[in-house]
């Protein structure tokens, strides 16, 4: 499937299956439980990063050319994609 990543442009990851999106969505309310507002447990979220990048078939071929803010843009991007979170206008 084809993401549309702002100031990227799309970006090609592979499908995942239903349990696989809930499994992603677990893991990110783990990562934001028990905090304040706007603060993330950054090893988890980190971590949960790693098993998007896992998912999506990317690899350091497709990202090699970006930046780590950028590919970290392009994963959080996938994961709100493969979870539902991406509001679309």
């Amino acid at each position: 499937m084809k993401i549309e990543v702002p100031d990227i442009g799309e970006i090609e990851v592979k499908d995942i299956t239903y349990g696989q999106a809930r499994e992603l969505h677990r893991a990110n309310a783990k990562a934001f439980w028990g905090k304040a507002e706007n603060e993330v447990d950054p090893d988890k979220y980190y971590d949960l990063l790693e098993k998007v990048l896992e998912l999506s078939g990317l690899g350091e071929k497709e990202l090699s050319e970006f930046s780590m803010v950028q590919v970290d843009v392009i994963l959080q991007q996938t994961l709100m994609e493969y979870t539902g979170l991406n509001v679309k206008s």
